[in-house]
């Protein structure tokens, strides 16, 4: 498969996901940027994570501090004040990170690839929109972005917009009017694959630390997640892994879309431009749950199960 990087917040639904995509996809690195909390923590909370996973080695690169034109809004109320509360990580090692600006280490990645890379996206768009307006000699080095973001329908932070998009709306339409080609996982379809208790237990089967990290993380995401139900907890940000690697678990429509950047009691809004279809953005409006949830399970049993 072609090379893989992530774009990230972490966030207990990034954390997941990066523990997923580590199993089953070739990644290369990881860049954060700010959003669910502030960058030195979506930093500090990567490296956690992946310390946790066994690849200490594994490329991580700070990006954006703030959005691109705006005040940066971030979700402490919905992650903690660490980003990943629920889990005690003062066992794993001290971050020693590159000094390397994400951004230019994107560029020396995807310049000397021989495949265009997968990019999947699942903060806020400021560092891929960052890195489409600064290096458009490179845009053909990227194959897809496969994002998890926005909403046909309804929001979380507000009633029409959904976190991502609304904390870099501009970020978020300049990426999906790139002609880059996009699979984007947005909140109509993430509030369909819901982690339920008997699951959050199940992470406890896992070996070592990655087992009691994810059942302390999901423990308290259940309980401050506003969207949970009484049939579990959405696990937003693993459905643009599945996205890019198992399409076939999704329903997609080809769709032009906007994002809302003016208005704002509408800030972030997605809306379809009917008729203009070019067919580079999918945007995923059904999942067969039961085959993605078999899907996740077997990717981290297979890797982290004892």
């Amino acid at each position: 498969m072609e090379p893989v990087y992530l774009d990230m917040d972490p966030g207990h639904d990034d954390a997941l996901a990066l523990l997923v995509a580590l199993a089953c996809l070739p990644v290369q690195g990881v860049t954060v940027a700010a959003g669910n909390q502030t960058v030195d923590k979506t930093l500090r909370n990567a490296r956690r994570v992946i310390d946790a996973a066994g690849v200490p080695a594994l490329a991580l690169r700070q990006g954006a501090e703030h959005p691109l034109f705006r005040p940066l809004v971030t979700a402490g109320s919905v992650h903690g004040t660490s980003g990943l509360d629920g889990y005690d990580f003062h066992d794993l090692h001290p971050m020693q990170e590159s000094s390397e600006p994400a951004l230019g280490w994107l560029r020396s990645q995807m310049a000397g690839n021989r495949e265009p890379a997968t990019w999947i996206a699942t903060a806020p768009l400021t560092n891929v929109a960052s890195f489409i307006l600064g290096h458009p000699d490179l845009l053909g080095r990227i194959g897809m972005i496969s994002l998890m973001g926005g909403a046909l329908q309804g929001g979380n932070i507000t009633e029409c917009a959904e976190f991502n998009f609304y904390v870099d709306p501009d970020a978020a339409a300049i990426v999906l009017g790139s002609g880059i080609p996009i699979r984007m996982v947005g909140l109509d379809v993430t509030h369909k694959a819901l982690l339920s208790q008997s699951g959050i237990q199940r992470f406890r089967q896992l070996k070592g630390k990655v087992g009691e990290m994810l059942y302390g993380l999901f423990t308290f995401f259940a309980d401050h997640e506003p969207d949970a139900t009484d049939q579990g907890v959405p696990i937003h940000d693993v459905l643009a892994v599945a996205a890019a690697s198992h399409p076939e678990f999704f329903t997609w429509l080809s769709a032009d879309l906007t994002v809302e950047r003016c208005d704002p009691h509408c800030r972030g809004q997605v809306q379809i431009v009917k008729g203009t279809a070019l067919g580079s953005l999918q945007v995923a409006t059904d999942i067969d749950t039961g085959r993605f949830f078999a899907w996740m399970w077997d990717v981290l049993e297979g890797q982290y199960g004892s």
